[in-house]
């Protein structure tokens, strides 16, 4: 997908007020040709008219939808209801993993002009006056956009409610000393299984490669692995204190090294374009990683070897809210903004 447009909710509902039902006499007639364009066999129910924007209610192969139309005849796009049964699978399967606690509003396929489909979820807390948020996946089922609190601070909240006896998880505690807490809960308590704080042992394959090239008389303290996308993670330190964490497939050969950059060592482009970004915002470096990838490494697309990059993480204090935001973005090995990642929050990424 090249680019996706993130419909937001006070817009929409803003359009909503403002919408004004008319006649199809009074459709102007560059936008019926762009509907007549845009699907070949239609029924229109009702057309309605927004502010510099003309609505189609129709019914599409048997379904329901809205087409969206500039008032100059361009097509926007167009949604259609879709019930949770209708979307794949993953997008259920990460619904359920990581908002405990909330519900479905609403659910849509899209599809735009530039031929980009995807499906888009509003979801909410349960209960009264909770606010609204967005998700948006692809057609496969892969999260894009995500405007919702973080899952782990999700998943917090909804076992500190749900079982206010139970001992609180310490934001700072390492995940392999948060699954050994786990193992030593009562019975009757609630848990929020959670991939990235399970105990993980690494295939032998792996781990004799890692102690290859990381000897103990190199590792002061770890390694503690974790299980990632078929592969696994090793998080250590040196003898000098400094972290590192060593990335694998699910060949078990290593991919890449991370290497958390101490303060005084952060990027200075890097910075730069933080204090740029969020000048008008109060926010904290939380953690950055530089990512070098190993030398026998090549990218499964273009066969070459990628070039190293940054990953940050950024928090923020948000009016009205308890927990924090947090923020986590990408960047080249010249300190140049390459992206935002949209994947949950990480239980490491906060220590």
């Amino acid at each position: 997908m090249k680019k996706v447009v993130f419909i937001a909710l006070i817009s929409i509902c803003m359009l909503a007020n403002a919408q004004t039902k008319v006649k199809e006499s009074e459709v102007p007639r560059a936008v019926l040709l762009a509907l007549e364009n845009t699907y070949t066999s239609y029924k229109v129910k009702s057309w309605f008219q927004n502010p510099g924007q003309y609505v189609a209610e129709l019914i599409v192969d048997g379904q329901y939808g809205k087409s969206f139309f500039t008032d100059a005849g361009d097509w926007q796009y167009s949604s259609f209801p879709v019930t949770v049964a209708e979307m794949p699978t993953l997008i259920n399967t990460y619904f359920d993993n990581n908002y405990p606690g909330y519900r479905i509003k609403s659910s849509e396929y899209v599809e735009e002009m530039s031929g980009d489909n995807y499906y888009r979820l509003v979801i909410a807390m349960k209960g009264l006056g909770s606010n609204d948020y967005e998700l948006v996946f692809d057609t496969r089922g892969k999260l894009l956009k995500n405007n919702a609190p973080d899952p782990l601070v999700v998943k917090r909240d909804f076992i500190a409610r749900t079982n206010p006896e139970s001992d609180a998880v310490d934001e700072k505690e390492r995940p392999d000393e948060i699954a050994k807490k786990k193992s030593k809960k009562r019975s009757g308590d609630m848990d929020i299984d959670s991939p990235d704080v399970e105990k993980y042992a690494p295939p032998k394959a792996m781990l004799k490669d890692f102690e290859k090239r990381n000897p103990k008389t190199r590792v002061a303290k770890g390694p503690w692995w974790v299980a990632r996308d078929g592969g696994g993670v090793a998080y250590f330190q040196n003898k000098a204190k400094a972290e590192f964490e060593a990335v694998y497939g699910d060949d078990n050969k290593l991919i890449k090294t991370g290497t958390v950059m101490k303060k005084e060592r952060y990027s200075r482009p890097i910075l730069k374009y933080l204090a740029e970004k969020f000048k008008d915002e109060k926010y904290k470096v939380v953690k950055m990683v530089r990512y070098d990838f190993d030398s026998k490494f090549r990218d499964p697309e273009t066969g070459k070897r990628p070039k190293s990059y940054f990953y940050v993480v950024i928090s923020q204090k948000v009016k009205g809210q308890r927990d924090l935001k947090y923020t986590r973005m990408t960047f080249d090995n010249n300190g140049s903004f390459t992206g935002l990642v949209a994947e949950p929050l990480d239980e490491r990424d906060i220590q």
